[in-house]
C-alpha cells in the first residue's frame, strides 16, 4: 500500500527522516570534501546526530559540506549557513536539485531511513580555510573517489549527480 509522506505521529518511518542541504563546490575536475574533527561541534552547529558524529569522525571518511535543516529553516537558508558557518566562505549558493535516498531494506520501508537532500552549487575560492571542525578540507579529484569513501549518504549524492563511480 502506498503511504503519503506525512510528518505526523505514527506517519514517520521508524528509521526516521532527514532533510538536509548539501553544498557542492567543484573546481577543475575536483570536488570540495572534508574529514570530520571535533564531533561535538558537528552536533551543536550542524545538527549531526550525537550517536553518528563520533562514528563519522572515527571513520576517517570524507564528508560533503552539509547540514540538516533547523526547524523552520528553508533549504536556501541552510545552504547559505553551510557556506558561511561551515566553510567560512560567502553565501553564493545555486539550487541544483533534490535527491531522495532510502537507507535500509527497500522492501521494509516502515523501518528504513529516508533522506531528502537539497543540492546546491557554490564557488569556494582557494586557498581553503580549514576550520577547527575539519581535520582536512580540500579539493580532491573525483577520479580518485568512489561512493564508499564517504560517510553515510554523502557519496550517494555525488554519484547521483554523475560525479562518482560506485
Amino acid at each position: 500500500m502506498v503511504k503519503k509522506a506525512l510528518f505526523m505521529p505514527g506517519q514517520v518511518p521508524e528509521g526516521g527522516v532527514c532533510i538536509s542541504s548539501f553544498v557542492i563546490a567543484e573546481k577543475g575536475g575536483k570536488v570540495l570534501v572534508g574529514k570530520m574533527k571535533n564531533p561535538e561541534t558537528w552536533v551543536e552547529r550542524f545538527l549531526v546526530g550525537p550517536n553518528l558524529a563520533p562514528k563519522f569522525a572515527a571513520s576517517g571518511k570524507w564528508l560533503l559540506p552539509a547540514s540538516h535543516l533547523k526547524f523552520g529553516e528553508s533549504p536556501d537558508e541552510c545552504a547559505k549557513r553551510i557556506a558561511r558557518e561551515q566553510l567560512l566562505a560567502g553565501e553564493n549558493c545555486t539550487l541544483v536539485g533534490i535527491q531522495s535516498h532510502i537507507s535500509g531494506d527497500p522492501a521494509d520501508i516502515e523501518n528504513s531511513h529516508w533522506d531528502l537532500c537539497i543540492i546546491y552549487r557554490a564557488s569556494i575560492p582557494e586557498p581553503i580555510q580549514v576550520p577547527e571542525w575539519f581535520s582536512e578540507l580540500r579539493y580532491v579529484s573525483t577520479k580518485d573517489l568512489k561512493t564508499g569513501d564517504f560517510a553515510r549518504g554523502h557519496g550517494d549524492v555525488l554519484e547521483q549527480l554523475g560525479l562518482l563511480r560506485e
